[in-house]
């Protein structure tokens, strides 16, 4: 079955779900449903597991389960994979959201922003986080990035660029943006001038929509990479170091870790 054509909206292809999260939209409190399927196949992937197979679930379910968190939670977040994949389910589960009351976000690698904007078009999304795994200026860094070699990645690295920048355009058009960022993991954007210049790449999207760029600590224990399990995360002091000489870009920068949660630096940091 063809997630983007799709016609059968009473069923999503389901990855997982946090019943309770105050991480994954930073201020507010949220239940996250995982869908599977996604375009890409980055080596350093944290959600491997649900980038392919199959695991119709009912639309009643998520009900179900969104209903089970209501008295917590003021947001509903749909992330994968890669949740807008799956076109036709992710309109129909944004729209049993907001009839719910209840806000939606969207965790996207920007790679369907035609989705993107149809969402945005029906007021059907709250909140927009956008991955950026390298500088928007560099398909080839962008190609090794999301596992290009792979035979099943069939979206060009030229390409990919395009849509992620369009994706942001129409996050920032429609008000929705709510935060740009790049996982980083031992040898994968892991260096000063790989975070600078992802930076610049996204600096004036960052000036008009005034909401930050955040630098993630990747867990290599998370990722289905054989030789990347075996290595250390980055430490919170190494994200840091790596993340401060982007400063004088004039935007504003957090640190995201497991030991102190975002953390917005400045030249004092450190």
């Amino acid at each position: 079955m063809d997630p983007l054509t799709c016609n059968d909206c009473t069923t999503v292809n389901f990855g997982d779900s946090i019943p309770l999260s105050t991480l994954d939209w930073p201020g507010r409190a949220s239940v996250v449903f995982f869908l599977r399927g996604c375009p890409y196949r980055c080596p350093y992937c944290q959600n491997y597991s649900i980038l392919s197979g199959s695991d119709p679930v009912d639309f009643s379910r998520i009900e179900q389960l969104i209903e089970s968190s209501r008295l917590f939670v003021s947001t509903v977040i749909f992330s994968g994979g890669e949740p807008l994949q799956q076109k036709d389910a992710i309109l129909a589960l944004c729209s049993l959201v907001k009839d719910l009351g209840l806000d939606v976000g969207i965790h996207t690698n920007g790679a369907y922003p035609d989705v993107l904007e149809e969402l945005c078009k029906r007021k059907l999304v709250d909140g927009v986080f956008i991955d950026v795994k390298a500088p928007l200026n560099d398909p080839e860094s962008y190609g090794r990035m999301i596992g290009s070699e792979k035979p099943s990645v069939t979206i060009l690295p030229d390409e990919v660029t395009e849509k992620v920048r369009e994706s942001i355009e129409i996050a920032v058009k429609y008000g929705v943006l709510e935060e740009l960022r790049t996982t980083v993991l031992p040898q994968h954007m892991d260096s000063p001038e790989e975070i600078r210049s992802i930076v610049y790449s996204i600096a004036p999207f960052l000036e008009i929509s005034k909401v930050p760029y955040v630098v993630q600590q990747g867990l290599p224990g998370n990722t289905g990479d054989r030789i990347l399990k075996e290595l250390s995360p980055l430490s919170r002091e190494s994200l840091l170091m790596l993340s401060k000489p982007s400063l004088d870009v004039g935007v504003e920068i957090y640190v995201r870790t497991r030991e102190k949660g975002s953390e917005r630096i400045s030249f004092e940091t450190i």
